[in-house]
């Protein structure tokens, strides 16, 4: 329970206690003291000429009471301020102490891919906080470089791997054309080009997602041309499905670059049309909201579980690894669409779509 409280308050409790025992600790002490000097100021000797001294002994507290309940209420006061004065002292104390903390964690929390490169400003004092920045600082420059590196290693991958497969297909296209070909090689020829094109679609999206597609200029995008373009070029795709593609007209724009939306809206509409069932509909409808444009794009296909939701914007995840390979596709499209989106300040999330289906929704701020 007490690590769930903030550290600034932790800290100020724990010092709160330890002056409350303390304050009266030394309460009961004083007043146990105080007892025992009445006792010995009402304990007087008489003397009497010529004789022995002879002690009078006086009820101490029948005298004193009144002095005495005096002097408990005083104290009792005086520790109650104390403790109160010394814990909002510790709490203001607290802060002053912790403050290069938050400032750190605020820096932290700044930190994104986008400012890897960007090293927090060391403090000035030279104590464990400057310290833990220093390390901080190594260790975000040891993730960018590994990630650089990973990029790099794409990329180049992507770029290798182009041209022999470009070589690969002419040779199969040729080969095609022989009019010596049987039926049964035939047939293996036409598997080598579904697989060589499904290669030809990885390497597409690994050079996506390793490019840094940066936005140059930013631009007022119609989204309803934009739309009915892309769902133009899968128009052969959705017929082979007898799939119907419903847009919704709409005025809507948002600032970006068409070429990348277009990228982000071809894959989803893509997404869309091969894991819906022969015969559905697919669905594209956009909103003015007052400070976003919320544009959704819904199928009636079997779902994503829930728990898979945020995790299928990750590369390389498949829900169904079985019936993602016998669908196509390359596990990056929906990576590519959140890099792309995120450049653009955009949120995508997926929600269910009653009766059944999966509705992804893409929030652009204006």
């Amino acid at each position: 329970m007490l690590k769930k409280i903030p550290l600034r308050i932790r800290f100020t409790l724990v010092a709160s206690l330890f002056l409350l025992i303390s304050c009266v600790t030394l309460m009961l002490l004083s007043n146990v003291s105080a007892v025992h000097m009445i006792e010995a100021v009402a304990t007087t000797p008489a003397l009497e000429d010529g004789s022995m001294p002879i002690l009078s002994l006086e009820p101490a507290m029948s005298v004193e009471e009144p002095y005495y309940e005096m002097f408990q209420q005083k104290t009792a006061i005086a520790t109650v301020l104390i403790v109160l004065v010394g814990s909002v002292a510790t709490y203001f104390a607290a802060g002053y102490v912790l403050k290069p903390i938050r400032d750190l964690s605020s820096e932290v929390q700044k930190r994104n891919i986008e400012n890897l490169g960007e090293p927090i400003e060391l403090p000035q004092s030279a104590d464990e906080i400057r310290q833990l920045t220093v390390s901080f600082n190594q260790m975000m420059a040891d993730l960018r470089r590994s990630f650089l590196l990973q990029k790099e290693f794409s990329a180049n991958a992507a770029h290798e791997l182009r041209t022999p497969l470009a070589v690969m297909r002419a040779k199969l296209d040729v080969f095609s054309l022989s009019e010596q070909v049987d039926h049964g090689t035939q047939e293996m020829v036409d598997s080598i080009s579904q697989q060589l094109e499904r290669l030809s679609v990885l390497i597409e999206d690994l050079l996506w997602f390793s490019k840094d597609l940066p936005l140059e200029e930013m631009t007022p995008v119609p989204l309803y041309p934009l739309l009915c373009d892309v769902a133009e070029e899968l128009s052969s795709v959705a017929d082979e499905k007898t799939i119907e593609i419903q847009i919704e007209q709409t005025d809507c724009y948002v600032l970006g670059q068409d070429r990348l939306l277009e990228r982000v809206f071809y894959n989803l509409l893509e997404n869309a049309v091969k894991y819906s069932p022969a015969g559905k509909q697919v669905r594209i409808s956009t909103q003015k909201e007052q400070d976003c444009v919320r544009v959704q794009v819904a199928d009636q296909g079997e779902g994503i579980p829930e728990e898979c939701r945020s995790a299928i914007f990750e590369p390389f995840f498949r829900v169904d690894k079985s019936r993602s390979r016998a669908v196509g596709g390359s596990g990056l499209g929906l990576a590519v669409c959140k890099k792309i989106l995120e450049r653009h300040h955009a949120q995508i999330t997926v929600l269910p779509n009653q009766p059944n289906g999966s509705i992804f929704e893409i929030i652009f701020r204006s």
